[in-house]
């Protein structure tokens, strides 16, 4: 256990490093600063609500700077798509800062962030489930009439009635080869950005499904275009939480140190696999994240009645965590087991890329 000053209570370091390693492995393969899933672990872990999320904000935007530098070596950051979004990133980030603080006035912050994170979660978990599930099938048909598929098929409709709104400014953005309207992508970072302040998160959970499916850019491209806004919001985010008293630099540094390794493992990962398979992880952890805010919620709501709700928080918490770390693992094995030639199961090939 080690004494943080500045939150006020007692944690163990391992499970803060432990944390940010797994989390590092998840975010650097889905897109996201994983803070959906940190910010209730670390209230589960002690933290007030309010010193969680500007932990995880802070821990966040150094995390995104080590897994962009990989993404761009991999070619999956379309720069015009990402500095497009920063306006309305870091316009939605104080909102939703000042959202915070509204809330932290009113002693409720733990509460308000647990509530809010199940309900949105929940629906990006459904979505996102029904619609790579259809991606799958399709993938499986078209290999089954010998046609050749790439690294990503989505089957969503979404995108093409947003690329086909015709407000100007116009962007052509090459890297995610799609043209459409300044003001969608700017929506969009705004939306997000407002979900980054509050929760203290990068904003990926919800970006990236918007990425793909009201912008449609490529799953893998939306990984690492995210990961490059993540930096502007995290770091932006990082700052507004300083000055509002709400970080501890040492539980930081601690998370930083576990984040270094997993998540230059979890970028590299993402070139195994098909877009599919990125979905697929990152609706699992919503789902989990979910499970795990909902019993720290009632335990919450309970005022504390039931210690056996905070006991499986946590384990469940720090279960999700080393599950999505195994199955990112699992799948890159099976892809190379693949491309040689050997046995894998019959799910595996519509996820995986065969040859590089």
């Amino acid at each position: 256990m080690f004494d943080f000053a500045i939150a006020g209570i007692h944690a163990p370091l391992f499970l803060l490093m432990l944390t940010g390693f797994t989390v590092g492995i998840v975010g650097g393969f889905i897109g996201v600063g994983g803070g959906y899933m940190v910010t209730p672990a670390l209230i589960v872990f002690g933290f007030p609500g309010y010193m969680a999320s500007g932990i995880d904000m802070t821990h966040i935007a150094g995390k995104a700077v080590i897994s962009t530098v990989r993404h761009r070596q991999l070619g999956n950051i379309d720069w015009t798509l990402g500095l497009a979004m920063v306006g309305g990133t870091m316009m939605g980030v104080e909102l939703g800062v000042r959202l915070l603080n509204l809330t932290k006035g009113m002693g409720l912050s733990g509460v308000f962030l647990l509530a809010a994170s199940v309900l949105i979660m929940v629906g990006l978990f459904l979505y996102t489930q029904i619609e790579t599930h259809k991606a799958q099938k399709k993938i499986n048909e078209l290999e089954a009439q010998g046609k050749q598929v790439g690294r990503e098929l989505s089957v969503s409709r979404i995108p093409h009635f947003f690329q086909g709104i015709k407000l100007y400014p116009i962007v052509r953005c090459r890297q995610a080869r799609l043209v459409i309207s300044m003001w969608v992508i700017v929506i969009v970072g705004i939306g997000t950005g407002v979900l980054a302040g509050f929760f203290g998160v990068g904003g990926g959970f919800i970006r990236v499904p918007a990425l793909v499916y009201v912008v449609g850019a490529t799953t893998h491209i939306a990984v690492g275009t995210d990961l490059l806004e993540i930096v502007v919001s995290g770091g932006y985010g990082a700052l507004r939480q300083s000055m509002m008293g709400n970080v501890d630099m040492i539980a930081v540094l601690f998370m930083i140190v576990g984040a270094m390794f997993g998540a230059q493992f979890g970028s590299i990962a993402t070139s195994y696999v098909r877009g599919p398979a990125i979905r697929y992880i990152l609706s699992y952890s919503l789902i989990l994240a979910t499970v795990g805010a909902f019993l720290r919620l009632i335990y919450t709501l309970s005022g504390g009645q039931y210690e056996v709700l905070n006991f499986l928080a946590v384990v469940f918490t720090l279960g999700e965590m080393i599950f999505l770390c195994f199955f990112i693992v699992s799948l890159v094995i099976f892809a190379v087991r693949h491309r040689a030639g050997k046995w894998v199961p019959p799910w595996i090939p519509s996820l995986v890329v065969s040859a590089d």
